[in-house]
């Protein structure tokens, strides 16, 4: 297969799933779908995001070799959707992150969670990943919580954001 004629074809949930399952049992495969991830092709860039993500949570080690590609490409995204599913792979990864890389996360993921235009799910999955390291991070950790505050306060707060954010505030508050 090659993955990204079969990114093209079609925006699906079921091309997704058969492309992750590719990737999975292809030795190699994750190098040409992380080429298509990296891509300056929108289309291709975007597609190929929903398939990082979902292999980012079922073999997460299999991204290993390109967290720090992940994390620029996140810093200036081709497609919001890269961002979104970079944030929620590490909001949720259980693998460790060497700690200058982990570092440089928070205070990427920082800085896109206080951005007002960042959507919703970009913002409380950054504001997760800072929230799990408030003890390694406690200035990154200040920024997040008086931001939740901020925007909690605001009339412009989600139904969503003000769930996930009173969760954080109570973590933070730990």
């Amino acid at each position: 297969m090659i993955i990204r004629q079969q990114l093209l074809k079609t925006h699906s949930r079921e091309n997704a799933d058969f492309i992750e399952d590719y990737v999975a049992r292809t030795p190699g495969a994750a190098i040409e779908l992380m080429a298509c991830f990296l891509s300056d092709e929108t289309k291709v860039a975007q597609r190929s995001s929903q398939v990082v993500g979902n292999l980012g949570r079922h073999h997460p080690e299999m991204l290993e070799p390109w967290w720090d590609e992940m994390i620029t490409a996140g810093d200036q995204p081709t497609h919001i959707a890269i961002r979104r599913n970079v944030t929620r792979y590490f909001s949720e990864l259980e693998l460790p992150i060497p700690n200058c890389l982990e570092k440089r996360i928070a205070e990427s993921f920082t800085d896109w969670a206080v951005d007002v235009n960042s959507p919703v799910a970009v913002a409380v999955f950054a504001m997760q990943f800072v929230a799990d390291r408030h003890q390694k991070f406690p200035k990154l950790a200040e920024s997040i919580k008086n931001e939740i505050e901020s925007r909690m306060e605001s009339d412009s707060a989600t139904p969503g954001f003000c769930n996930r954010g009173r969760k954080i505030l109570q973590q933070l508050a730990s």
